[in-house]
Protein backbone atom coordinates (compact mmCIF):
# COMPACT_ATOMS: atom_id res chain seq x y z
CA UNK A 1 0.00 0.00 0.00
CA UNK A 2 1.36 3.42 -0.95
CA UNK A 3 2.36 5.57 2.06
CA UNK A 4 0.05 8.50 2.71
CA UNK A 5 2.84 11.03 2.18
CA UNK A 6 3.74 9.62 -1.25
CA UNK A 7 0.07 9.44 -2.25
CA UNK A 8 -0.30 13.09 -1.31
CA UNK A 9 2.66 14.05 -3.49
CA UNK A 10 1.34 11.88 -6.33
CA UNK A 11 -1.99 13.72 -6.26
CA UNK A 12 -0.32 17.14 -6.30
CA UNK A 13 1.99 16.15 -9.14
CA UNK A 14 -0.91 14.69 -11.12
CA UNK A 15 -2.50 18.11 -10.75
CA UNK A 16 -0.13 19.23 -13.51
CA UNK A 17 -1.98 17.06 -16.02
CA UNK A 18 -5.35 17.91 -14.49
CA UNK A 19 -4.80 21.66 -14.62
CA UNK A 20 -3.92 21.38 -18.32
CA UNK A 21 -7.13 19.47 -19.03
CA UNK A 22 -9.30 21.84 -16.99
CA UNK A 23 -7.77 24.93 -18.55
CA UNK A 24 -8.25 23.69 -22.10
CA UNK A 25 -11.82 22.60 -21.38
CA UNK A 26 -12.58 26.05 -20.00
CA UNK A 27 -10.54 28.16 -22.41
CA UNK A 28 -11.03 26.21 -25.61
CA UNK A 29 -14.21 24.13 -25.38
CA UNK A 30 -16.50 26.30 -23.24
CA UNK A 31 -15.29 29.90 -23.61
CA UNK A 32 -14.32 29.26 -27.25
CA UNK A 33 -11.32 31.56 -26.95
CA UNK A 34 -9.65 29.96 -29.96
CA UNK A 35 -9.02 32.01 -31.91
CA UNK A 36 -8.83 34.94 -29.49
CA UNK A 37 -10.85 38.02 -30.46
CA UNK A 38 -8.72 40.43 -32.45
CA UNK A 39 -7.76 43.67 -30.67
CA UNK A 40 -8.81 45.40 -33.87
CA UNK A 41 -12.47 44.44 -33.42
CA UNK A 42 -14.86 47.24 -32.52
CA UNK A 43 -16.49 47.50 -29.10
CA UNK A 44 -19.78 46.41 -30.64
CA UNK A 45 -18.20 43.30 -32.17
CA UNK A 46 -16.51 42.36 -28.91
CA UNK A 47 -19.74 42.82 -26.99
CA UNK A 48 -21.66 40.71 -29.51
CA UNK A 49 -19.24 37.85 -28.99
CA UNK A 50 -19.69 38.01 -25.20
CA UNK A 51 -23.47 38.16 -25.57
CA UNK A 52 -23.43 35.11 -27.84
CA UNK A 53 -21.06 33.05 -25.68
CA UNK A 54 -22.07 34.44 -22.29
CA UNK A 55 -22.77 31.14 -20.50
CA UNK A 56 -19.83 29.34 -22.07
CA UNK A 57 -17.41 32.06 -21.00
CA UNK A 58 -18.78 32.02 -17.45
CA UNK A 59 -18.45 28.24 -17.19
CA UNK A 60 -15.06 28.35 -18.87
CA UNK A 61 -13.80 30.97 -16.42
CA UNK A 62 -14.97 28.76 -13.54
CA UNK A 63 -12.90 25.84 -14.84
CA UNK A 64 -9.93 28.14 -15.33
CA UNK A 65 -10.20 29.25 -11.69
CA UNK A 66 -10.07 25.58 -10.66
CA UNK A 67 -7.07 24.90 -12.91
CA UNK A 68 -5.04 27.66 -11.29
CA UNK A 69 -5.82 26.27 -7.84
CA UNK A 70 -4.16 23.02 -8.94
CA UNK A 71 -1.22 25.01 -10.31
CA UNK A 72 -0.46 26.13 -6.73
CA UNK A 73 -0.20 22.56 -5.42
CA UNK A 74 1.82 21.40 -8.43
CA UNK A 75 4.28 24.26 -8.03
CA UNK A 76 4.57 23.59 -4.29
CA UNK A 77 5.93 20.11 -5.02
CA UNK A 78 8.67 21.52 -7.25
CA UNK A 79 9.58 24.14 -4.64
CA UNK A 80 9.68 21.54 -1.87
CA UNK A 81 12.04 19.36 -3.90
CA UNK A 82 14.33 22.31 -4.62
CA UNK A 83 14.31 23.28 -0.93
CA UNK A 84 15.24 19.78 0.27
CA UNK A 85 17.52 18.46 -2.41
CA UNK A 86 19.63 21.26 -3.84
CA UNK A 87 22.61 22.81 -2.10
CA UNK A 88 21.70 26.47 -1.63
CA UNK A 89 18.21 25.60 -2.79
CA UNK A 90 16.42 27.43 -0.02
CA UNK A 91 17.07 30.85 -1.53
CA UNK A 92 15.94 29.59 -4.93
CA UNK A 93 12.88 28.00 -3.35
CA UNK A 94 11.88 31.28 -1.68
CA UNK A 95 12.33 33.17 -4.95
CA UNK A 96 10.25 30.54 -6.75
CA UNK A 97 7.53 30.79 -4.10
CA UNK A 98 7.23 34.55 -4.63
CA UNK A 99 7.16 34.12 -8.41
CA UNK A 100 4.58 31.34 -8.15
CA UNK A 101 2.36 33.54 -5.98
CA UNK A 102 2.48 36.37 -8.50
CA UNK A 103 1.88 33.99 -11.41
CA UNK A 104 -1.07 32.44 -9.59
CA UNK A 105 -2.72 35.82 -9.11
CA UNK A 106 -2.08 36.75 -12.76
CA UNK A 107 -3.85 33.60 -13.91
CA UNK A 108 -6.81 34.15 -11.62
CA UNK A 109 -7.16 37.77 -12.73
CA UNK A 110 -7.23 36.76 -16.41
CA UNK A 111 -10.24 34.53 -15.83
CA UNK A 112 -11.77 37.14 -13.54
CA UNK A 113 -11.73 39.87 -16.20
CA UNK A 114 -13.22 37.52 -18.80
CA UNK A 115 -15.91 36.48 -16.32
CA UNK A 116 -16.69 40.13 -15.57
CA UNK A 117 -16.99 40.91 -19.28
CA UNK A 118 -19.49 38.02 -19.59
CA UNK A 119 -21.49 39.11 -16.53
CA UNK A 120 -23.48 41.97 -18.11
CA UNK A 121 -22.69 42.07 -21.84
CA UNK A 122 -25.30 44.16 -23.63
CA UNK A 123 -26.51 45.64 -20.34
CA UNK A 124 -23.51 47.94 -19.80
CA UNK A 125 -21.75 50.16 -22.29
CA UNK A 126 -19.90 48.35 -25.05
CA UNK A 127 -16.74 50.27 -24.08
CA UNK A 128 -16.85 48.65 -20.64
CA UNK A 129 -17.12 45.16 -22.11
CA UNK A 130 -14.28 45.87 -24.54
CA UNK A 131 -12.08 47.21 -21.73
CA UNK A 132 -12.68 44.13 -19.57
CA UNK A 133 -11.94 41.91 -22.58
CA UNK A 134 -8.68 43.76 -23.25
CA UNK A 135 -7.78 43.58 -19.56
CA UNK A 136 -8.20 39.81 -19.57
CA UNK A 137 -6.13 39.22 -22.69
CA UNK A 138 -3.38 41.67 -21.80
CA UNK A 139 -3.18 40.22 -18.29
CA UNK A 140 -2.91 36.79 -19.93
CA UNK A 141 0.25 37.67 -21.84
CA UNK A 142 1.98 40.81 -20.51
CA UNK A 143 3.09 39.66 -17.01
CA UNK A 144 5.61 37.18 -18.44
CA UNK A 145 8.60 38.06 -16.18
CA UNK A 146 7.40 36.13 -13.08
CA UNK A 147 6.85 33.03 -15.22
CA UNK A 148 10.27 33.38 -16.85
CA UNK A 149 11.91 33.92 -13.48
CA UNK A 150 10.21 30.82 -12.07
CA UNK A 151 11.42 28.70 -14.97
CA UNK A 152 14.89 30.21 -14.73
CA UNK A 153 15.17 29.43 -11.01
CA UNK A 154 14.14 25.83 -11.63
CA UNK A 155 16.75 25.51 -14.38
CA UNK A 156 19.48 26.90 -12.10
CA UNK A 157 18.47 24.52 -9.30
CA UNK A 158 18.59 21.49 -11.61
CA UNK A 159 21.95 22.44 -13.13
CA UNK A 160 23.40 22.92 -9.63
CA UNK A 161 22.30 19.45 -8.53
CA UNK A 162 25.53 17.47 -8.78
CA UNK A 163 24.31 14.45 -6.84
CA UNK A 164 24.69 10.96 -8.24
CA UNK A 165 20.91 10.59 -8.35
CA UNK A 166 19.51 14.03 -9.25
CA UNK A 167 15.84 14.75 -8.64
CA UNK A 168 15.21 16.18 -12.10
CA UNK A 169 16.89 15.10 -15.35
CA UNK A 170 18.95 17.86 -16.92
CA UNK A 171 16.69 18.06 -19.96
CA UNK A 172 14.05 19.63 -17.69
CA UNK A 173 16.51 22.47 -17.05
CA UNK A 174 17.01 23.03 -20.77
CA UNK A 175 13.25 23.05 -21.40
CA UNK A 176 12.84 25.48 -18.51
CA UNK A 177 15.47 27.83 -19.95
CA UNK A 178 13.89 27.67 -23.40
CA UNK A 179 10.48 28.35 -21.87
CA UNK A 180 11.80 31.37 -19.97
CA UNK A 181 13.23 32.75 -23.21
CA UNK A 182 10.14 32.10 -25.33
CA UNK A 183 7.92 33.88 -22.81
CA UNK A 184 9.57 37.19 -23.74
CA UNK A 185 7.47 37.84 -26.91
CA UNK A 186 4.39 37.86 -24.67
CA UNK A 187 5.28 41.47 -23.88
CA UNK A 188 4.74 42.56 -27.49
CA UNK A 189 0.89 42.76 -27.55
CA UNK A 190 1.04 46.00 -25.56
CA UNK A 191 2.59 47.67 -28.61
CA UNK A 192 0.95 45.91 -31.56
CA UNK A 193 -2.56 45.30 -32.91
CA UNK A 194 -3.53 43.34 -35.99
CA UNK A 195 -0.15 41.62 -36.42
CA UNK A 196 1.41 38.32 -35.35
CA UNK A 197 2.73 40.21 -32.31
CA UNK A 198 -0.76 41.11 -31.02
CA UNK A 199 -2.58 39.12 -28.36
CA UNK A 200 -4.29 37.05 -31.04
CA UNK A 201 -1.07 36.46 -33.01
CA UNK A 202 1.36 33.59 -33.27
CA UNK A 203 4.29 35.38 -31.65
CA UNK A 204 2.45 37.49 -29.11
CA UNK A 205 0.12 34.73 -27.93
CA UNK A 206 0.56 31.20 -29.21
CA UNK A 207 4.32 30.70 -28.94
CA UNK A 208 4.35 31.54 -25.18
CA UNK A 209 1.03 29.74 -24.71
CA UNK A 210 2.14 26.46 -26.29
CA UNK A 211 5.60 26.43 -24.75
CA UNK A 212 4.10 26.98 -21.28
CA UNK A 213 1.98 23.85 -21.45
CA UNK A 214 4.83 21.84 -22.99
CA UNK A 215 6.89 22.86 -19.95
CA UNK A 216 4.12 21.94 -17.50
CA UNK A 217 3.52 18.53 -19.07
CA UNK A 218 7.20 17.62 -19.41
CA UNK A 219 8.00 18.68 -15.85
CA UNK A 220 4.98 16.79 -14.55
CA UNK A 221 6.12 13.66 -16.38
CA UNK A 222 9.61 13.99 -14.89
CA UNK A 223 8.23 14.42 -11.37
CA UNK A 224 5.95 11.42 -11.79
CA UNK A 225 8.89 9.24 -12.85
CA UNK A 226 10.83 10.43 -9.80
CA UNK A 227 8.04 9.49 -7.42
CA UNK A 228 8.17 5.92 -8.72
CA UNK A 229 11.51 5.43 -6.97
CA UNK A 230 11.69 8.08 -4.26
CA UNK A 231 9.88 8.54 -0.97
CA UNK A 232 9.65 12.34 -0.75
CA UNK A 233 9.64 12.25 3.05
CA UNK A 234 12.72 10.05 3.41
CA UNK A 235 15.30 12.19 5.28
CA UNK A 236 18.19 10.12 3.90
CA UNK A 237 17.78 11.35 0.31
CA UNK A 238 19.20 14.82 0.81
CA UNK A 239 21.83 15.60 -1.81
CA UNK A 240 23.76 17.90 0.50
CA UNK A 241 24.90 17.38 4.12
CA UNK A 242 23.12 18.89 7.06
CA UNK A 243 24.94 21.73 8.76
CA UNK A 244 25.79 19.59 11.77
CA UNK A 245 27.34 16.97 9.49
CA UNK A 246 29.99 19.35 8.15
CA UNK A 247 31.01 20.81 11.51
CA UNK A 248 34.38 19.63 12.83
Amino acid sequence: MMPVSRLQWWLLVAGGHTLTVLFFLGWFALARFFPPPSPELSAEQITARYVEDRDGIRLGATLMFASFALWAGWGAVIIAWVWRRISGGRVLAIAMTISLTIAEMVGVLCAFFWAMAAFRPGEVGVDITMTLNDAGWLMFVLPWPPWSFLCGCLAVAILRDRSEDPTFPRWVAYISLLTALLFVPAGLPLFFKGTEMAYDGALGMFVPFIVFFVWVESTTWAMGRRLETEDPDDPSIRSFPRSEEVLP
